[in-house]
């Protein structure tokens, strides 16, 4: 009898060391995930970005405000945890349900989500309820960022430098997190020989860059036509042009060309136009050739650049 209570003792020993150890295992990722789930004070911004859900704090017993640049067009959160929100043009006020349990109040501890689409664009958030003043969150697009990011990708780069690195870094698909690109389909016919179409924009805040890419298409019965960068300066392309490049200047029946046309805008006062030969992107793509003459050099009437064209 007593070496059978020795038996099921020795059986025994090492399952109750194995629940113990799955215990404390479990005690421990519950503990992680209450810190995974519930941020330190230091990590809930003000300023909430769109490209992320971002963790914020409001107050469980206040009012809270959440400012947009735009107009706020809705607000959506879980009805169930009692949260009530209401849209003021860019404003929206944020109040979480307190209940009244005999003499005592109870606010609310549940995390929830909130999504607001402001302007154009949806912001994603969690919202942690906790006893603190009343809190304003600010939603940001990003635009400061953006201009600061791109002044330091063009820092001491010389005019031309930065041309020829926007268009290299658009052709090869290359492009910055802080450029923003629109998508277009626009087609243009003020040529007799090819077909324009813009396929999309892209802009680089703080530089004052824009690059417009055309995609090129022969039109009507011309077997070939050879193309040049001067065809492209044209107001109805772009307002203030300063570069041109093409991804091959002989069109073929078949073939299609990208045109990347830069344009200055007014937020950079170094404004300046090249004319003459202007950065050019040879078909491969491997290379481009920068070359610049006199910005005084007058640019062609549109009827000599319609004869230049033919020829």
């Amino acid at each position: 009898m007593r070496s059978t209570v020795v038996l099921l003792a020795a059986l025994l020993v090492p399952a109750i060391l194995h629940a113990a150890d799955q215990s404390a295992i479990q005690k421990k990722r519950t503990t992680d995930d209450q810190v995974m789930e519930k941020p330190v004070e230091s990590e809930f911004p003000t300023v909430v970005l769109p490209e992320a859900t971002t963790t914020i704090r409001l107050s469980s017993s206040d009012m809270n405000r959440i400012s947009c640049p735009a107009e706020i067009r809705e607000a959506l959160t879980s009805t169930e945890k009692g949260v009530t929100i209401k849209i003021t043009g860019k404003d929206a006020f944020v109040k979480f349900k307190v209940t009244k349990k005999g003499d005592k109040l109870s606010y609310s501890t549940t995390p929830t989500e909130l999504y607001v689409v402001c302007g154009e664009e949806t912001f994603s958030m969690i919202v942690f309820p906790q006893r603190v003043p009343s809190q304003t969150i600010r939603l940001s697009s990003g635009r400061e960022r953006k201009i600061k990011d791109n002044l330091s990708l063009y820092a001491g780069l010389p005019f031309e430098k930065k041309l020829l690195r926007a268009i290299r870094e658009v052709y090869t698909e290359n492009i910055p997190d802080s450029y923003s690109v629109v998508r277009k389909d626009k087609r243009f016919f003020m040529f007799r020989e090819i077909t324009l179409t813009l396929k999309r924009t892209v802009d680089i805040e703080g530089e004052g860059l824009r690059i417009k890419e055309y995609e090129a298409n022969l039109r009507g019965e011309p077997a070939e036509f050879r193309m040049n960068e001067k065809m492209f300066l044209r107001t109805e392309l772009a307002e203030n042009p300063v570069a041109v490049a093409l991804e091959r200047h002989i069109l073929r029946s078949g073939d299609t060309s990208r045109v990347f046309v830069v344009e200055q805008r007014a937020e950079k006062q170094e404004a300046r136009k090249l004319a003459g030969e202007l950065p050019v992107m040879d078909r491969s793509g491997s290379s481009l050739k920068a070359k610049q003459e006199s910005a005084q050099k007058p640019q062609p009437a549109p009827a000599d650049q319609e004869a230049d064209d033919e020829k």
